[in-house]
């Protein structure tokens, strides 16, 4: 199906009342749990390993989501907190690479399926979303006053271990009966 199918379908807008704007509320944890779960489904039809949902990368993509409704900053450096590397970093998350989808609308009824929409017709978006070296993300929604849905999703790749020379030659000792 090509965008302007996909984008003009009935499916895409067709929402039972029970989402409409005003329950949304309600039902952001079922928002970001859907997002989420719809780009492991993208990653797994790509080839791309599945991410895991990690609490404290979500606690920062909702706050930042939080931010973005409250002080409605454009882009992705908070005046105040600075970029997603800065963010993580200060809550104290070790990484080696992170990144982050931002997501915005309004009047949309079902906000899940317009946000992942956009961010695969997105280049950028898109390559954080499939590239293969994140490991882990969480997705953050807030809605403003005016029922503004703000998402985040911030990408990580763990700090790998090294391991220690003693490590590694104890144990290429014991894989060829030496040691």
């Amino acid at each position: 199906m090509r965008r302007r199918e996909f984008l003009a379908s009935p499916a895409l807008f067709a929402v039972p009342a029970l989402t409409r704007a005003e329950n949304r509320e309600p039902r952001v944890e079922e928002f970001e749990r859907r997002i989420f779960n719809r780009i492991n489904e993208l990653r797994c039809e790509c080839g791309a390993p599945l991410l895991e949902w990690v609490d404290a990368i979500y606690s920062e993509a909702r706050e930042q989501s939080a931010r973005k409704a409250e002080l409605r900053f454009p882009g992705h450096v908070d005046p105040e907190r600075g970029d997603v590397a800065q963010r993580l970093s200060t809550r104290g998350l070790v990484w080696s690479r992170c990144g982050e989808n931002l997501f915005s609308e309004r009047g949309y009824d079902d906000p899940v399926n317009l946000a992942v929409v956009c961010w695969w017709y997105s280049a950028g978006h898109r390559e954080n979303l499939l590239n293969p070296a994140y490991l882990q993300s969480a997705v953050g929604i807030a809605i403003d006053p005016d029922r503004r849905i703000y998402a985040t999703q911030i990408f990580v790749t763990p700090l790998q271990t090294q391991k220690s020379p003693a490590t590694s030659s104890h144990r290429a000792h014991r894989l060829f009966g030496r040691g």
